[in-house]
Parts: C-alpha cells; sequence; structure tokens
C-alpha cells in the first residue's frame, strides 16, 4: 500500500483561483449550464464540469504553452497507446493539475490524469498510479456518464466495469 494512501489525494492542495472573464465569455451555453449545475450541487462531482473534449485540449494547450503536446485526450484513448506514453501522458497532467491556474485547468489536467491511467488499465492491464484502481471505481463510473458517447467515455466505463468485476491491474507500472 501506498503512502500516499494515508495522506489523501495525490494532487497539491487546492489553489481556488476564480476563472477569469475571458475563459467565461469563452464558454458554450452547454458548458456554462453544465458548470453552474456543479456549483450549485455540493454532492456533485467535477466529472460534469468539463463537456467537450476539445475545450479540455483547449485548456490542456494553454497549460502546455502548446509544446507539442497537443491532443493528448485523444493519444490516450487510442488502443495503439503505449503503457510508457500513458505514464508520460499521466506526469504531465499530474505537473499541470498542480500548477494550474484555476478550476477550469485543473480539471482538464485531472481528466487527463485519469484517462491516462484508465486507458493503461484497459489497453494494457497495467497499473500506472499508486492509488489502487478500485479507490476509483465511483470516480470512473461518473466520468463514463458525462462522456457518453466518446471514446473517453469508453475508456471509462471499460474501466470502471472491470473494476465491478474484481479486475485488477495486472502490473504495477508506477
Amino acid at each position: 500500500m501506498s503512502s500516499e494512501d494515508s495522506k489523501g489525494p495525490r494532487f497539491p492542495e487546492e489553489r481556488e483561483r476564480a476563472p477569469t472573464a475571458a475563459q467565461l465569455e469563452s464558454l458554450t451555453e452547454r458548458q456554462l449550464r453544465a458548470l453552474l449545475m456543479v456549483a450549485a450541487d455540493p454532492h456533485a462531482d467535477d466529472a460534469t464540469a468539463t463537456v467537450n473534449a476539445a475545450d479540455v485540449e483547449r485548456l490542456l494547450a494553454e497549460m502546455s504553452g502548446s509544446r507539442g503536446h497537443g491532443e493528448l485526450l485523444a493519444t490516450a484513448v487510442k488502443e495503439t497507446t503505449s503503457v510508457e506514453e500513458l505514464i508520460r501522458i499521466k506526469e504531465l497532467a499530474k505537473g499541470w493539475a498542480g500548477d494550474a491556474v484555476d478550476s477550469l485547468h485543473r480539471d482538464a489536467a485531472r481528466l487527463l490524469y485519469h484517462v491516462a491511467v484508465a486507458a493503461a488499465f484497459t489497453q494494457h492491464g497495467a497499473a500506472i498510479s499508486g492509488r489502487p484502481l478500485r479507490k476509483q471505481q465511483l470516480l470512473y463510473e461518473k466520468f463514463a456518464d458525462a462522456w457518453t458517447g466518446h471514446s473517453i467515455g469508453r475508456v471509462f466505463r471499460e474501466a470502471a466495469t472491470r473494476l465491478t468485476d474484481g479486475e485488477p491491474g495486472r502490473r504495477d507500472m508506477t
């Protein structure tokens, strides 16, 4: 068992900064509605806050400074993406979540992190996070519901189903 399990979340303490007016103005009506629903429901999960993969990729590109990190979500969900590449993506996302300037960017980085971890599990049977996958089952179910009809949702649904069936990751790759 990882020592991080007893410490709580793997991400640094959140520094709450409100999104800028420009960021809020760039949201579509659907995104704004989803964001308001999450904000209004204290029991809602961040899984529903980010609605569109293109918007997530845009936020990720802003965090990366567009240094060759385009389309990381699409790369992570490809069945041909190697475990090593998924680990690299997970580590990038982890760093970006810690350095995020606001909750929108942090949520995008966290989504990428969890996509990489779930994809490593579903596509390679690999456990690439120090946190036991079974502890992510409910979050993966929420992500699967939020991303229904998208390849991201498919990865999370498969991971949640395998975890429900008691399938552990075969190899610890952390």
